[in-house]
């Protein structure tokens, strides 16, 4: 196998809550939108196929740069963990044209969403619409541009049929918004997947806020298939998060994962899906040992990628060389026996390294100002949370 190889051309597909299909949830680009093609059609799209070439063929793929750019930068990447974790679904038979058999969909279906989390924006969260007009110069100052519609382009019998056709061969449905479980369609789907759902895992990125909507009751729904698997939408612990994850309440969240917890027992699987931001560098610790004592579940992590302003290096270095000496006194205090504490140890570490391994301080003072901006939009204080900012605020 080439060293660019990625499983996810030849197992995956994902789409994006405006349309967009895409190879997976961190490519650069699309293979085209649901309202011109159909799964089927984007699976062996010219794109796909370019790409499934590229990397069979040991080149790295502009559509991957996200991975690359981790993997130059001492961390994990999407690409090095999938080939890892789901190397049993590799097909026999490796092509540049594959049969529609995809065993992992991941599909964020709208971007209707009840939380303002600091790191998203509108076109993955409605409840973003209040503040966007205050904040939208400093994304589009970096380029980034967002829809503000309410997207919902899939339901449609197209779209219902290619998932019946690929029902049989599905292992695992990957749901992410916005968030998943107000979305109607997607209680939709569960019932369309349910005579197979025996053999299907269903995954989400969720911020667990509610588990109950409307006439959906999701602990049911769910216990009907092999297995569940929750990425929490959680960035700390609980002023923390309240603060980034604003309409959050954390205390909440824990008492819906344990009803989770206590009604699918061994079906149940999940962690904290911390997302690495310049807001909770210095609270990360806290938080492991929240997500540790309170929430009892193992911790992975992802990172603020973009708006550039809101990635963890943009700190300037000796707030880094204060957050460093943190981490380091931590983990001197945590043993290496155990696989939980193990991966505690690492995730810290790759924490760490990316924080060290670049300077992108030229956007912190953006950074304190986009701050400053959503405080002012929502009532909040940076400064009371996190008292490391509190001088530039």
């Amino acid at each position: 196998m080439s060293d660019t190889f990625c499983i996810l051309p030849f197992t995956h597909l994902s789409t994006r809550p405006n349309g967009d299909i895409t190879p997976c949830c961190r490519s650069r680009d699309t293979l085209g939108n649901i309202k011109d093609m159909t799964l089927e059609q984007a699976w062996n799209s010219d794109k796909q196929v370019e790409l499934r070439r590229q990397l069979l063929n040991g080149e790295q793929a502009p559509l991957c740069y996200q991975c690359w750019d981790m993997e130059r930068q001492g961390s994990i990447s999407l690409r090095q963990s999938m080939n890892k974790v789901r190397n049993n679904m590799l097909p026999e038979n490796l092509d540049l044209t594959m049969p529609f058999k995809i065993p992992v969909l991941e599909l964020k279906l709208s971007n209707l969403c009840n939380f303002r989390c600091r790191t998203c924006k509108p076109d993955l969260s409605t409840t973003w619409l209040k503040d966007w007009n205050k904040v939208k110069e400093e994304y589009e100052s970096v380029g980034i541009k967002n829809s503000t519609a309410r997207e919902t382009n899939f339901d449609n019998d197209q779209f219902m049929e290619d998932i019946l056709k690929l029902a049989p061969t599905i292992e695992i449905v990957e749901f992410a918004g916005g968030e998943p479980l107000m979305d109607p369609l997607h209680y939709k789907i569960l019932e369309v997947l349910e005579p197979f759902a025996d053999n299907i895992v269903v995954k989400y990125s969720t911020n667990l806020s509610k588990i109950k909507f409307g006439k959906f009751d999701t602990i049911e729904s769910w216990s009907k298939f092999k297995g569940v698997d929750l990425s929490l939408s959680i960035d700390g612990y609980p002023e923390l998060n309240n603060y980034i994850r604003t309409e959050s309440d954390t205390d909440q969240l824990a008492k819906n994962l344990k009803e989770v917890k206590n009604t699918l027992g061994k079906k149940y699987s999940g962690r904290a899906a911390l997302c690495y931001s310049a807001w909770n560098v210095f609270g990360l610790t806290k938080s492991y040992d929240y997500f540790e004592n309170v929430l009892d579940t193992d911790v992975h992590g992802n990172i603020a990628w973009e708006p550039i302003f809101i990635n963890p290096q943009v700190l300037p270095q000796h707030l880094k060389d204060k957050a460093t000496t943190q981490y380091k006194n931590y983990l001197d205090k945590i043993d290496y026996k155990g696989e939980r504490n193990k991966r505690i140890h690492r995730f810290v570490k790759q924490n760490m390294a990316f924080l060290n391994a670049k300077d992108e301080s030229k956007y912190f003072e953006q950074f304190i100002r986009y701050t400053k901006k959503l405080d002012a939009s929502r009532n909040t204080d940076a400064g009371k949370i996190i008292k490391e900012l509190e001088p530039y605020l």
